[in-house]
Formats: C-alpha cells, structure tokens, sequence
C-alpha cells in the first residue's frame, strides 16, 4: 500500500471537512449574536424602520405582508430546515446508493501512554510511548433502510414547501379580510356622518319651527335626542375603524413602533355612492369547486404528502430489521511501527426485545393516521367551500335587495324632508326616514364587501392565485 498517497488523500478530506464544519459554526454563532438582544427584550427600545403604505392596493398591500409576516419567514425556515434533514439524510447512505459519498466515514486518533516497569518499584519510572491511528469505514448495503427514509425526507420538503404555500395563502385571505373590514368600516363611519348631519339638520329646522309656533318643544327636544344618539353611533363607528385598522396592521406584519394605522395606510374618505372591488364575482357551485380544491388545496396537499412519506417510514421500519453490510481500513502507527489492516463484516440483530418489530408496528400505526389526517382535510375543506360559497351567494342576494331599498329610502328621504319642510309630515315621519336610508345604506355596504370577503375565501380554498380586478364601482350606477 502507499501509504504517503493515502496520508495526503486523508488530509485533503479532513481539510474540506474542517472548513464546512467552520462555515457552520461560524453561522451559527452569527445567529445567536444576531438574536441575542430579541432574547433579553434589550432591543426594545431601538427604533425599527417606519412602515409606509399608504395609497397602495390589496395586492400591493399583500405582497408586502407576504414579505414581513412572520409566519411566511416561519413557514420558509422549516422549508430550509426539511431541505437540512434531506441533505442529513445522505450521510447514512450506503455505497450501493444513489448517494455513495455518504457511505465513508473517516477518524484520525493520537495518544501517548505510560505504564510503569516490571516489578514493585515505587520510584515512579515508567515506560510509554506514541500512537495513532487513522480509518475509514464504508457502508456497503443496508437492504433499503437509508432509500426508505430519504423518500420520507423528500415528502417532508414537499410538504414544508405545499405549507410555505398555503401559509402565504392564509395571509392573503387575513390581509384581504383586514382591508375589506377597514374599507367598510370607513364608509361606515361615512353613513353615520351623514346620519348626524340629517339629525343636524332636523334639530335646526325643529328650532325654527318652534320659533315661529309652528312646533312643540317636545319636537326639539326629540331632534336633540336623535342627534345625540347619531352622535353616539359615529363615536361607535369611528371606534370600529380604529379596530379594523390594527387588524389590517397585524395581518401586513406591521408593528406599532411604525405609529397607528393612519400613518402608515394614511387617512382616506369613502364615498357612500363608491365601493372598492378587488375580485370579479364568480360563480362556481359548490361541488364544481370541491371537486376542484381536493386535488388543488395546499392543506389538502400537505395532509396527501404526509400519508406519503408515513407510507416511506413503514418501508424504513421495514428495512431496519435487515441486517447490513460494511467495509473498514485502518493505518495504524505505534512507535516506531507503521501497519494496516482491513476487513469486510456483515451485522444484523437477531433479538432486540421486539424494538424493531414494535416501530414497524408504530410506522403502520402513523400510516393509518396519516390518512385519517387526508379524511380530516378533505372533510373541513368541504365545510369551508361550502360555507364560503353560501357567503358568497348570500350578500349578492342581499346586495340587490339592498340596492333597491337604497333607492326607494333616498326617494322617501328627498320627500319627507320637503314635506316635513313645508309642514305635511311629523318629526316621527322624519326620523323613520333618515333611520331607514342610513340602515339601507350600511345594509349595501356591509352586503358588497361580505361578498369581497367571501371570493378571497374561496381563492384560498381552492389553491388559486388571486385575480385582482381592482377598481372603483360608482353605485349611483345601479
């Protein structure tokens, strides 16, 4: 044997060796340096980045939750850390593999012992001397064992990779939800403005009239309290805008370090004859959608591939209880003498209290839950499609019915107020009528962004990518 040559071989492998193990640590203690003050909460007090977002869309405002949501950072570690497992995996890899680099093993040892002479002196003179050594052991077969679990691995990536998916559907839905609810909210707030302003206005009239004897101070006392009550409706309002924008900040990933929701969306007046649509109506039934979103859904996909990779796990166990073949060479040095050896064995286990044959037995078990885990997703994605799809349906029906009780409350408005003006209606007429064009108007409004809420659902359901068709719809088209 060459044993010069074999020495540099060995050396160059433990250099490479050395220098991916420094690489690693080197990443590693940088993380902990990095996130050293998260753990102490020490950085609370350093200001973070400010936030700008205002005048961008839902799906500009999607991209960037999709950017800085922690989940979505959560959901790509795990990728990275299925992809590390994978990659692990390829160590235990027998020659006979598609990865045979894995199969080598190589140690190197240096010592020296001492050991006192023959006899009982008690001088304390010993004799010793220096050795080392340095092997290579390869795994040759292993029957399957190490094939088995990195399929299992490479369904683990699929899986991780279908959840960083499905995670970044969750928070289109959260966002589009969170902007819908502030939209509507806002406008709102805008109905219940326009409601004070009609009590306003009545009050004035009501003080007119019975200045000149042609009311009762009951009538303004009444106005007072329609107004006061309006009043307490748009601090209600209001509050309810405040709300909806800090969960619109939560579902972007924006903290309050970047201030409240008006600095970082900015302030915005909505139209009560506008509504913001973002997604086209559809019109998908529910078993058309189903039947699409089984083999589509990213939840529904994850559960799939996990029943995959438990099916791998069984032919892992399977495989373990096989035994396994290997090879080992070794330059040993004892000084002064230089020698080798080398060897070929095979091991299998022949009793070991029924631990292998038990995990078989656990690998079948999580197989069988693994597909109980397949019924479950099936089974809530049918709920869900279906209650989005009865959503869906619903504030269409009740945004045309809504539409027409607009139109004939703002008729019925214009003319009670003449009427009311000129003496022909009572403070009652007028009351019920600016009552009943506020309710029709916030029926519209809740009934429209109900619908806008319901086609984000079903385009995470389904595992298709939003199609924005962002626009402003006039409804004094309607």
């Amino acid at each position: 044997m060459d044993i010069p040559r074999f020495l540099q071989v060995f050396a160059m492998a433990a250099v490479l060796a050395g220098c991916g193990t420094f690489h690693a640590v080197h990443e590693a203690r940088s993380a902990q340096r990095a996130l050293a003050a998260r753990g102490t909460g020490s950085d609370a007090g350093i200001p973070a980045a400010n936030a700008d977002l205002k005048g961008m869309s839902l799906s500009q405002l999607v991209g960037f939750a999709l950017d800085n949501r922690p989940s979505m950072m959560r959901a790509r570690l795990a990728v990275e850390d299925a992809r590390i497992a994978l990659r692990q995996s390829a160590a235990d890899a027998p020659l006979l593999s598609s990865t045979p680099w894995g199969a080598f093993g190589a140690s190197a040892s240096i010592g020296r012992s001492e050991s006192s002479r023959a006899g009982y002196s008690l001088r304390g003179d010993t004799d010793g001397s220096a050795s080392g050594s340095l092997s290579l052991d390869v795994l040759l077969y292993d029957f399957g064992r190490n094939a088995a679990a990195a399929r299992a691995y490479a369904e683990e990536v699929v899986a991780a990779e279908t959840a960083l998916v499905d995670a970044g559907y969750t928070v289109f839905e959260e966002v589009a939800a969170g902007y819908f609810a502030l939209v509507r909210n806002e406008t709102l707030l805008e109905v219940a403005l326009t409601n004070e302003a009609e009590y306003a206005e009545h009050l004035e009239q009501a003080e007119m009239r019975m200045k000149h004897g042609e009311a009762k101070e009951v009538d303004v006392l009444k106005a007072r309290l329609d107004l006061a009550k309006s009043v307490q409706n748009v601090v209600a309002a209001s509050n309810d805008v405040a709300i909806a924008g800090a969960e619109l900040m939560t579902a972007l990933g924006v903290d309050a370090s970047s201030g409240g929701f008006r600095e970082v969306l900015g302030q915005r007046r909505m139209e009560l004859s506008h509504m913001q649509r973002s997604f086209a109506s559809t019109s998908g039934g529910i078993a058309e959608l189903y039947g699409f979103a089984r083999t589509n859904a990213p939840a529904v996909t994850v559960a799939r591939t996990r029943l995959r990779a438990a099916s791998h796990r069984v032919d892992a166990a399977v495989a373990d209880l096989y035994p396994s073949l290997s090879a080992s060479l070794a330059l040993n040095w004892t000084d002064p003498l230089w020698y080798w050896r080398w060897g070929v064995n095979g091991a299998a286990s022949l009793f070991t209290g029924w631990r292998r044959t038990a995990a078989v037995e656990r690998a079948t078990v999580a197989l069988d839950s693994a597909a109980c885990d397949v019924d479950t997703a099936e089974l809530k994605l049918s709920r869900d499609i279906e209650i989005a799809v009865a959503e869906r349906d619903n504030a269409v029906e009740a945004l045309a019915a809504a539409r027409t009780s607009v139109r004939s409350a703002s008729e019925n408005l214009d003319t009670v107020r003449e009427q009311y003006r000129l003496g022909d209606a009572s403070r009652i007429d007028f009351a019920d009528a600016v009552a009943g064009y506020a309710s029709s108007l916030g029926d519209r409004v809740r009934a429209f962004y109900r619908g806008q809420i319901a086609e984000a659902m079903l385009f995470r359901l389904t595992g298709r990518w939003p199609e924005y068709t962002e626009e402003t719809i006039s409804e004094d088209e309607k």
